[in-house]
């Protein structure tokens, strides 16, 4: 029996297709993640979600943060003409909240790739290795925990086609299962010491450590900078280089100029750039 949510000032297409979230895959008319220890499908009509899943209930509101005050964040972080084309090009764009080791693994995979070959990737460790779930007459594989990708060799990785990704993905598992860095330490944290000992995790970079603050711990002051952002950041923002042109200076002065909803500006003006400019 699908269930329905009635939502408010919620795009489900443009949150799940701008490049935020790799834990989603099209399917018919909306849209399947098998990442949360179950699977959900999810699809919009007008104001409602429409949705299913193959075990327990799942929390939507949590899942897509349709609790953020989606209005103040436009007042706050509307302060030229690109935001402001930015947002009405995608106005009900919200971030995503994704759980942490699948975001974690596929922004490992991103450094280098563009989006098909980072799902591709993604799917393979899935199918590989992952849970299986039968839902509505299908079979989905989920992400594998961080304890079964830390007995995987990385060489196997290797094999699917990762390359030294796969070294940053196994490496960081066993340091994820072993105590060294674990979710509860980085959401006991603020944004800036849990930025910091993501850090740590082999391969995890400022951008990978930038994406799964935002998109899967919830730190929204967080301002992932890639090819993209760096395009706005030289045609719009010069003035973010003034105090300097490393990567923690830009983001820095990005979080300084759109304050605690500078990840929500980083969104838009990334969707609106890839798509439109």
């Amino acid at each position: 029996m699908m269930k329905r949510l009635r939502v408010k000032d919620f795009s489900l297409v443009d949150t799940l297709e701008c490049g935020q979230t790799f834990c989603w895959v099209k399917e018919g008319g909306g849209y399947i993640n098998a990442d949360i220890g179950q699977v959900v499908y999810v699809e919009q009509r007008g104001d409602n979600l429409i949705y299913d899943s193959s075990e327990s209930n799942v929390d939507l509101a949590s899942m897509f943060r349709l609790k953020d005050p989606l209005n103040q964040i436009h007042h706050e972080i509307v302060k030229d003409g690109i935001m402001r084309k930015s947002i009405d090009f995608a106005p009900n764009l919200r971030v995503i909240n994704d759980p942490f080791f699948p975001c974690l693994v596929s922004f490992l995979c991103s450094v280098w790739k563009n989006v098909p070959a980072i799902r591709g990737m993604t799917n393979a460790i899935r199918e590989k290795w992952g849970p299986t779930y039968e839902f509505r007459g299908t079979v989905y594989h989920g992400m594998p925990s961080p304890e079964m990708l830390s007995r995987v060799s990385i060489d196997d990785l290797k094999q699917l086609g990762l390359a030294w990704r796969g070294e940053f993905i196994i490496r960081s598992a066993r340091a994820i299962v072993s105590g060294e860095v674990t979710e509860e330490m980085l959401r006991s944290m603020d944004y800036l010491e849990a930025h910091k000992l993501l850090k740590t995790l082999y391969g995890v970079g400022n951008k990978v450590a930038d994406c799964v603050s935002l998109f899967s711990l919830g730190f929204l002051e967080a301002f992932p900078i890639d090819v993209w952002i760096e395009r706005v950041i030289q045609e719009h923002y010069g003035v973010f280089t003034t105090a300097g042109k490393s990567y923690s200076k830009k983001s820095g002065a990005a979080r300084r100029y759109f304050g605690r909803y500078a990840g929500y500006a980083q969104q838009y003006l990334y969707h609106y750039t890839r798509c439109v400019v």
